[in-house]
């Protein structure tokens, strides 16, 4: 049997992105100081490679990359040496090449076509120091199971940072909240909130764990205005509106060093 992939966007790029620009964003955005989507949307890739803390001599493996808008920010505003886009969608990495080669950046970007949780960073790129997710390891087979190959694969040092949803602190997903995880094609593993995702990473020999909340950031802000013209996208925006009042949904970024020489287990 054919392993399944990851889930391509259900609300097409055309649907948020300005139509004059280029850019193909999916993710939701971090609105603390943007207007537009494509603007709040770079904010939240951006706030991952800080996290991550890229620099020029970086190699970065980014998961479950889209359409490559954030492998371009690594490039430019970054400066990293190499990026590396792994994305499951086989269509998908056929577009994002076609756009990697139109930037002229076809010598330091490559696309790897796998499901997140199957690629080691230092399989994609030996080189590899960092590894980013910008909005989908609440969909990967599970989480942890991402995690723990990362921390895995980085045993002698490296650096992780992804933007995530959560279960805000405290809250039990009932069955109500299970059929809407299955809805939005969220493992029912991946509903954890804060505290209880710490304890299930705390053994893989990572440091300096941190988990920056910012749900008014990217949650409210998103379902507030995000743009409203595809059903899916109304449809979001309701759920994320619900949820949010109901206080069951949280949103952070999380970044991770791991130890240099340090052994990892689950």
């Amino acid at each position: 049997m054919p392993l399944r992939t990851h889930p391509t966007p259900p609300v097409p790029p055309a649907a948020l992105n300005d139509p004059a620009s280029d850019t193909m964003w999916t993710n939701l955005g971090d609105w603390s100081s943007a207007q537009r989507y494509g603007d709040a949307a770079e904010a939240l890739a951006l706030r991952v490679g800080n996290a991550a803390g890229l620099q020029s001599h970086d190699v970065v493996v980014d998961y479950a990359c889209g359409y490559g808008d954030s492998l371009r920010l690594w490039i430019e505003r970054f400066g990293v040496r190499r990026a590396v886009g792994v994305e499951p969608d086989p269509r998908v990495c056929e577009l994002l090449r076609t756009r990697i080669a139109a930037w002229g950046l076809g010598g330091r970007i490559t696309v790897v076509a796998s499901r997140a949780e199957l690629l080691p960073p230092r399989a994609a790129d030996r080189e590899a120091t960092a590894a980013v997710c910008v909005d989908a390891a609440y969909h990967f087979t599970t989480r942890v199971a991402w995690w723990t190959m990362l921390a895995e694969s980085f045993a002698s040092g490296g650096r992780i940072a992804a933007a995530d949803l959560l279960l805000a602190d405290g809250f039990r997903a009932g069955i109500a909240l299970r059929c809407v995880a299955r809805a939005m094609r969220i493992p029912t593993e991946n509903l954890m909130d804060a505290p209880t995702l710490r304890r299930a990473l705390a053994s893989l020999g990572l440091e300096a764990l941190h988990i920056d909340s910012c749900g008014t950031e990217v949650l409210d802000g998103f379902a507030a205005n995000a743009p409203a013209r595809h059903l899916g996208l109304r449809i979001t925006r309701g759920v994320i509106r619900r949820l949010r009042r109901a206080g069951a949904v949280d949103y952070a970024v999380l970044s991770a060093k791991c130890q240099s020489g340090a052994s990892s287990s689950t």
